[in-house]
């Protein structure tokens, strides 16, 4: 029973870091891309020079833009492999370059609320130079919100699976008083202090809770070796991009400390007096 209880409480946590391993690898997204206020514009491959120039031209008179940055392929494929170190040597065995030329145009501050921004965007599609234009304003605000719903609906979850645990810990402790109520009797009849009575059992639900949390981290950062070597193995720059990070220590720190005070409780539950006198 108390390996089902200690199982009980890694699952819990366990699912509940897997909620925060996701928000951690998209929050990990949205601070390697661009800021907000960034346009980029990669170029078609038969653009020249003139037309680069051109397309400068365009974007400083737009009075939109704060600087503009050019961004050869070469550059191009150096930031893939520094972003996405799990890829980077897939990047550097192509034969080929498959990353565009690009020039990143940074907006003013006030650029984002214009309404001559959409228009602006538009010429810049029509231009010869351009083959696409990237603004990732509406995606990052998207993906910011899935960050903070991920979790949001971690805490929710480390809250109902933790009473779940918790239930579940007070029922082993429930029983191992049951096996131990000859013993409990003859310490009260000795004047035993509750302390020594209930301690034992508040220190079992304790130990439970400490053990399902290690073991739950512990399975979550082979579970995340794993997902990175299988990752890496498909050669899959999509799944490269939400799962490369791990939970910061505070959080791995957070979820053990949640199965203690599941355990806790579930002690605290099975140690009522009515229980030790039953």
């Amino acid at each position: 029973m108390t390996s089902l209880s200690v199982a009980m409480i890694a699952v819990s946590i366990f699912l509940v870091g897997a909620f925060f391993l996701v928000a951690e690898s998209l929050r990990g997204v949205v601070e390697t891309v661009r800021e907000e206020t960034a346009v980029t514009v990669f170029l078609n491959p038969t653009a020249t020079e003139a037309d680069r120039a051109d397309l400068t031209r365009v974007a400083n008179e737009s009075r939109l833009v704060g600087k503009v940055r050019f961004v050869s392929a070469d550059e191009a494929r150096a930031r893939f492999s520094t972003w996405w170190k799990s890829l980077a040597s897939a990047a550097r065995a192509l034969s080929t370059n498959p990353f565009p030329a690009s020039m990143e145009l940074d907006l003013t501050k006030d650029a984002p609320g214009s309404a001559a921004l959409p228009g602006f965007l538009k010429n810049l599609a029509a231009h010869r130079a351009a083959e696409e234009v990237q603004y990732d304003v509406d995606w990052i605000r998207r993906l910011r919100g899935a960050v903070a719903l991920a979790r949001s609906g971690g805490y929710v979850l480390a809250v109902l699976l933790a009473l779940g645990a918790a239930f579940t810990i007070a029922n082993v402790v429930r029983l191992t008083i049951l096996l131990h109520r000859d013993e409990i009797e003859i310490l009260r009849l000795v004047g035993a202090p509750e302390l020594l009575i209930r301690g034992p059992f508040l220190l079992g639900g304790l130990a439970q809770g400490l053990l399902g949390g290690v073991v739950a981290v512990g399975a979550l950062a082979l579970f995340y070796k794993l997902l990175l070597a299988w990752v890496a193995s498909t050669e899959n720059a999509l799944l490269s991009v939400f799962f490369f990070r791990f939970l910061p220590p505070s959080t791995s720190v957070t979820l053990i400390l949640g199965g203690l005070a599941a355990g806790l409780l579930g002690g605290a539950i099975a140690v009522r007096r009515k229980n030790l006198e039953s």
